[in-house]
């Protein structure tokens, strides 16, 4: 019979043990169960394949052909939805992000495959750019978002963000989620158009 020696007293060796537990309990256990029974795969598109981005994506509820209508987006302290110049030239309706503006989204489902989101993005005043962030249903973030990332375009033109990241659990089935923008700085004002997510499809 083999025996084991241990130094220390009995309390560190108990928290010793129990850090051991916690650290080998899988992704998964850090999502709650959540009723995932309305979630279904968007419609694809190569959408930033102008700019040489090649990647699938799907969009983010509250936008159609019109631009972002907002719909279901809960948007406050200053948050709205104006018409502006868009992109291509034409005239459509994009989120308006003053500094300290809030907007959510609605809950959209990922999976572990869905690793970024993309948007167009001007500053029309500041150059500090949009926080981005999001929220898991079921785990310790829904309601206390955490920051991913920032947004950032050109000052007064249209400009693609780089890829920002959704952080998806590492655990299979679809997880809802919901993204959380806030405008930075103190007197600035940012505009948000065309926000995607980006789900890795093999085509």
């Amino acid at each position: 019979m083999k025996k084991f020696l241990f130094s220390g007293s009995p309390r560190v060796l108990i928290l010793g043990a129990l850090s051991a537990v916690f650290l080998a309990v899988p992704a998964q256990a850090a999502m709650a169960a959540v009723d995932t029974s309305s979630c279904v795969e968007g419609a694809f598109s190569q959408h930033f394949v102008s700019i040489k981005d090649a990647n699938w994506y799907t969009p983010m509820a509250g936008q159609d052909a019109e631009g972002f209508n907002g719909e279901g987006w809960q948007l406050s302290n200053g948050a709205r939805v104006v018409s502006t110049s868009l992109p291509n030239g034409t005239t459509g309706n994009v989120l308006d992000l003053p500094s300290g503006a809030v907007a959510v989204s609605p809950v959209t489902c990922v999976t572990s495959a869905y690793p970024t989101a993309r948007a167009y993005v001007r500053n029309v005043k500041g150059g500090e750019g949009v926080a981005f962030n999001v929220e898991y249903e079921g785990t310790p973030t829904w309601g206390k978002y955490k920051n991913t990332g920032q947004i950032h375009g050109a000052n007064g033109a249209w400009a693609p963000s780089s890829a920002v990241n959704l952080q998806p659990f590492n655990t299979s089935g679809w997880q809802p989620m919901r993204i959380v923008m806030v405008g930075k700085g103190t007197t600035s004002d940012f505009q948000v158009y065309d926000l995607e997510v980006d789900p890795r499809l093999a085509h």
